[in-house]
């Protein structure tokens, strides 16, 4: 399941933005347009982060923030230069991440990739050299070494370790993996494959191999 951000903005242009940036990364965004709706959110119990507009929003954000870390939610702010004022305020109520305007979207998503979740142990069938690899929601532990992945990432590796020694056509882990398999072409799965294997790259017991024509095959070896 995708990691859930809740975006609280009446600005639709930059939801409908940073809704595709998310996505691209394996996150779901939720828009919230009021606190009922930031309430009725936290009640759900599906979230794993905020995202907080502070130039698009119409109460004042510091209690919001402040509600937020009192349900557990990691909170970033966008902050641009007539936000900036609330800047403290947003910190002494628990904020996690400010993150300026205009919009980095590579610092955005490194504040979401850093989310901390509960690890959950799942076995490396086959191999062993390495016995069990612990998935986090952003990492992965292989050989005791961390390995910080994207949500798209950890979930392609999931599906290589359950179809290990087997191979997966790009189209496979296409239909498997993403949200919306028709807005993603097969390119996109070479890049994530590209970045999966330069990941892994001090490891020697753990390998993607391409069969060419064909796709991709997950690999353990001894050590």
């Amino acid at each position: 399941m995708a990691a859930v951000i809740l975006v609280c903005s009446q600005n639709a242009e930059l939801y409908l933005l940073l809704a595709h940036i998310l996505r691209s990364e394996g996150f779901e965004a939720h828009l919230a347009v009021n606190d009922d709706d930031v309430v009725d959110a936290c009640a759900s119990g599906e979230l794993s982060a905020v995202i907080l507009d502070c130039a698009a929003w119409l109460s004042d954000v510091a209690p919001l923030c402040q509600l937020l870390k009192d349900s557990g939610l990691p909170v970033g702010a966008l902050i641009g230069e007539n936000t900036r004022t609330q800047h403290l305020q947003l910190i002494k109520a628990g904020l996690d991440e400010g993150i300026a305007r205009p919009l980095s979207p590579s610092k955005l998503l490194a504040f979401l990739q850093g989310i901390s979740s509960r690890s959950e142990v799942s076995p490396l069938p086959n191999c062993a050299a390495a016995a069990e690899i612990v998935f986090a929601t952003h990492a992965v532990v292989v050989s005791g070494k961390r390995i910080a992945l994207s949500p798209m990432e950890m979930r392609i590796l999931k599906f290589l370790l359950e179809r290990q020694g087997q191979i997966s056509t790009r189209a496979q882990l296409i239909e498997a993996v993403w949200p919306d398999p028709c807005a993603v072409e097969s390119r996109t799965v070479d890049v994530h494959i590209g970045r999966l294997r330069k990941a892994f790259a001090g490891l020697s017991n753990l390998r993607i191999r391409t069969v060419y024509g064909a796709g991709y095959a997950l690999e353990c070896h001894d050590l």
